[in-house]
Formats: C-alpha cells, structure tokens, sequence
C-alpha cells in the first residue's frame, strides 16, 4: 500500500468527487414520502429522523400518510405552488460516510438550503453501493410563503461545498491526506506534518489519533504508517540542492533566530512559540521550505528539521547544514514578504495516482462550482500561466501541473473554449527559477519540465 492509497482508504479515492447532492422532482401530493417509507418496508431504507413534525413528533407508531398530510396541511397555505415537496439526495462515494455522518450532513444542508425549520424527513438507503439519504420536504414556510427555489441546483452544490468545509472530521481527512502524500524517514516526522497544520497528534492503541478543537477527529493505524516509513528512500540529488540553496541563502538573509511568541491578556508575553529568522521566513515564502526548530523549557533550540514542500518530503536539519554552522550566518539581509505576493511554484511530473487526484479536483472546480475561481479558491488552486502553458498550482505544495496533463482532449477542447480570453489583472505568473546563479535542475529537480502550447487562463 502507497502513501495515496492509504491516504485514498482513510479518506476517499477521490476526496473532493465523494458527495453529490441532487434536487429530485417536485410533485403536489408528496410521493418522496411514499416512496422513502416503501424503501423502509422492503428493509432498504431506515428512518433517521423526522423533524419539526409539531404534535405527531410525541406519537408511536405513525403513518406515511400522516407526514403526508401535515406536509400537505403547510402547502395548502399557498395555493400559488402547484408541486410544494421538496425531494433531495445526498450520496457518497461507496462506504465513505455512514448513516449518522450523511444524517448530520443532510441536516447542517438542509438548513443552508432554507428548509431548517421546516419539518423533513431523512430516510437512509442501503440499496445501492453508494451510501446515500434522502431528504423530504415542503416548499411552503409557516407563514405561508414560499421557501427560495432561485438557482436551486447551484446553491445545492455550494450549500453542499460549504457544509462539507465546515465538517471538522472532512477537513481533517484533506489534511491526514495531505500529510501521507510526504516521505518521512519517522513516526515523529509524520506527526511534525500534522502537528504544523495545528493538530494534536497521540498515540494509543496502535492507533495514531488526530486531535483538533479538543476532540479526536481521526485515527491512523500505527502498522500502516509504519509500513509507509519502512519504504522511504532519501533523495540523495534533492539533499544536494538544499545544502545549495543554504549555503546561498544564508549569506544573504540573517540567521540568528528570534522566539516566536504569542501576547497574553494584560500586555504579558507567553513562552516561545516557535523560533523563526530572515533567513526561515525567505526559504518558506519563496522556496516552500520550513524550518522547525526543536526546544524545551524555553530554552535556545538544540535542533531543527525541515519540511520540503516542494518535494514533500521530511528532512533531519543535520541531514541539510548542522544547526551550529547555519547560525555562523555571514548575511544581515532582512525578509519582508510584500502583501499578496505570490509564491513560485515548480512544474513537476507527478506519478499516475497524484496525476488522477489533481484531475479530480479541477474536475470539481470545473463541474460543481457556479464559477470556476471559486471552485479553485476552495480548493486551495490557482491557475497559472508557465511559459504560456496553463498550469494548476497548488497553494501549499507550489506543485504545478499542466492542465493538459489533467483533461481528455474533449475536456480540454472545452476548458479551452471557456477560459481563453486572457486577464492580465485575474492572476499573477510567478517565477518558476530562484537563481540566477545556480542551475534550474539544482534548484527544482529533474522533473521540472515546459511544454510549448497555446495559451488559457483562469477566466
């Protein structure tokens, strides 16, 4: 099992393509009602929940035709909607959310969508090998208007997207995803990954849990990660080149470090957070390279390791320059990063799985967004221009990968007809070299590439 396909087993093959939400026909005498409660009666359905149903929500033992009739009793209050049921499904990608996870989803959407106060049904499926539920009910408030049916199948998709930021569990699932995609010679470099991205990481029970907001969001097994450790191999060429990079960088920008430290309530300081210098603060804006330094009880770091975003990988600091002879800096250049400033990002030949995940996810920036650039922003993308070659950028990687490397000829055919009037001021082009001096495969790898191909862009 490869980093991706664990990552694809904890968190879905294709994490962004993994819930669908689809508006089903409306009709005036609720037939979604019947239809859910005949899955129930075959053993394929399951009630989860039947809410705002006033009076009867203190009865046993309740009829179809008795949700059927208060529905019908609300639509009745305006005659002006000829087919007043609301008929919604919310599926996932096989096994991927189970019943109580796509009940509390279906919930938190269905309040996005107008419909919290209205009284619904959610009806689990277990028909089909997509787990999936079923959400009816009434177009008619209590006050006798209607709900908002304007642009009903895009804000589905957005009210969907924006439910699913807002799951602490999915998020943390893009992340863990993320974190396996690196090379770690360690358990406790895998757990650094996790812990820059603000999670708690503990071990227990053969289990590594995933912590955020004082809860456990996730859990890894210890077996599996460490069968992904035993396959690390040190990238002897990429070791090269950021002993390069540092010896460069290092007699331009200061390196001596200052604490990190976060103000207290009163004008009082705590304990050192974190230790950064100019030199730290250029090689993570510009180059994607952080540098964590290693302390206790408040004292100067004895130590540090580095997170290579470029390469994903996970670096000992004494494996790259010995902390003593990088703090011997000869630079007394500052770092300021300028607001805005893009980063540059790395044109990169990635394996089959990577290749097939970042399809996915401009595939949903494509396809399940009213607008493309939102469906980038949310996705943490930005489309690019290399050399006139559009590439797909990924924020916090800087990996870019050439849109025709991600679509089939017809969808590129497609992509290319709605995205080919160029806006000089709708994206920024960031240098690809960092160097003048040293050469563009010591910087950015073997893999770095160009390809020569008519223009798009990002509109």
């Amino acid at each position: 099992m490869n980093s991706l396909s664990l990552a694809a087993r904890l968190t879905g093959s294709q994490i962004f393509l993994t819930m669908i939400v689809k508006i089903l026909s409306s009709s005036p005498n609720f037939a979604g009602v019947s239809y859910n409660t005949e899955k129930i009666d075959k053993d394929k359905g399951e009630l989860m929940l039947a809410e705002n149903f006033g009076p009867l929500q203190g009865l046993d033992r309740l009829r179809p035709e008795d949700y059927r009739n208060y529905l019908q009793l609300l639509a009745a209050q305006n005659k002006r909607v000829k087919n007043p049921q609301f008929h919604a499904a919310i599926s996932a990608k096989g096994q991927t959310y189970d019943k109580y996870a796509l009940t509390e989803i279906a919930v938190k959407w269905l309040t996005e969508m107008g419909y919290g106060r209205q009284p619904y049904l959610i009806v689990y499926h277990r028909d089909t090998k997509n787990n999936h539920v079923h959400a009816v009910s009434v177009r008619v408030g209590r006050d006798g208007k209607k709900i908002n049916s304007g642009f009903e199948k895009i804000r589905a998709v957005q009210n969907l997207n924006k439910v699913m930021e807002m799951d602490e569990t999915y998020k943390a699932s893009r992340d863990i995803h993320k974190a396996l995609g690196f090379q770690f010679s360690t358990q406790a470099q895998f757990m650094m990954v996790l812990e820059s991205m603000g999670y708690v990481v503990k071990e227990s029970a053969g289990q590594l849990q995933i912590i955020k907001y004082g809860k456990k969001l996730q859990e890894i097994p210890l077996a599996e990660l460490q069968e992904q450790i035993s396959r690390y191999h040190k990238d002897a060429d990429r070791q090269k080149q950021l002993k390069a990079i540092f010896e460069k960088y290092r007699q331009v920008y200061r390196t001596d470090l200052s604490a990190d430290v976060k103000p207290l309530p009163g004008g009082l300081t705590g304990k050192p957070d974190g230790y950064s210098s100019p030199f730290s603060e250029f090689l993570k804006a510009k180059l994607g390279i952080a540098l964590l330094f290693h302390s206790k009880d408040g004292k100067p770091p004895y130590g540090y390791s580095v997170i290579d975003h470029r390469e994903k990988t996970v670096w000992k600091g004494n494996e790259i320059m010995p902390l003593k002879t990088l703090l011997e800096s000869k630079g007394t250049g500052e770092f300021i990063q300028a607001e805005n400033e893009p980063e540059a990002f790395t044109v990169k030949q990635l394996s089959v799985e990577e290749n097939d995940y970042y399809a996915a996810l401009l595939k949903a920036s494509l396809n399940n967004y009213p607008d493309f650039n939102q469906g980038l922003r949310h996705q943490g993308l930005i489309l690019a221009d290399d050399d006139g070659t559009a590439v797909l950028v990924d924020n916090k990687t800087q990996f870019a990968i050439p849109v025709s490397d991600l679509l089939t000829e017809t969808e590129l055919a497609d992509f290319q007809g709605q995205y080919e009037s160029p806006d000089p001021g709708e994206y920024y082009i960031p240098p690809v070299s960092i160097s003048a001096d040293i050469d563009d495969e010591a910087i950015n790898g073997r893999n770095r590439r160009r390809k020569k191909k008519a223009r798009t862009n990002s509109r």
